[in-house]
């Protein structure tokens, strides 16, 4: 069991390090790298589940409904260092995930901005699409 949280954490950290690839890809314009990149954080996390059921397999061969059960009864000692590196380990992914998700936020709103500026579409013109008309004529055109 302790093997599997082991394997698990090492999973984390390949998938922070990719979504940190994939952060530096996106920052570079480098579609195939973040295509890459994403690919492997897949590939890591079907892996992770395996792993989920093999753990939860083991911990219900041991009579334990979760993992905290097993802690609680057993006072495993260095099963509650493993799951405290797991827990920062997955802390950091979160903090790494959150912060790719702000970059592709970005990335978005930044080019719908451009885009509606060269379309004329945007909702904070200050310009009229129409130009001035009679009403609104330049100080410059009037005749006296």
């Amino acid at each position: 069991m302790k093997e599997i949280i082991k394997k698990q954490t090492e999973l984390i950290e390949k998938i922070t390090s990719s979504f940190k690839s994939a952060q530096a890809a996106l920052i570079k314009k480098e579609i195939q790298d973040l295509s890459k990149n994403i690919a492997m954080v897949e590939e890591y996390s079907l892996e992770f589940e395996k792993l989920e059921e093999l753990l939860l397999k083991e911990l219900n061969n041991l009579g334990y409904s979760s993992i905290t059960n097993y802690i609680n009864s057993t006072n495993d000692k260095e099963m509650s260092i493993l799951l405290a590196t797991f827990m920062e380990k997955l802390n950091e992914l979160s903090i790494v995930m959150s912060n790719f998700k702000e970059m592709l936020d970005f990335e978005n709103n930044y080019f719908d901005f451009v885009k509606s500026l060269f379309s004329n579409t945007s909702q904070t013109s200050t310009y009229s699409k129409t130009g001035y008309e009679k009403v609104n004529s330049s100080f410059f055109n009037k005749s006296y």
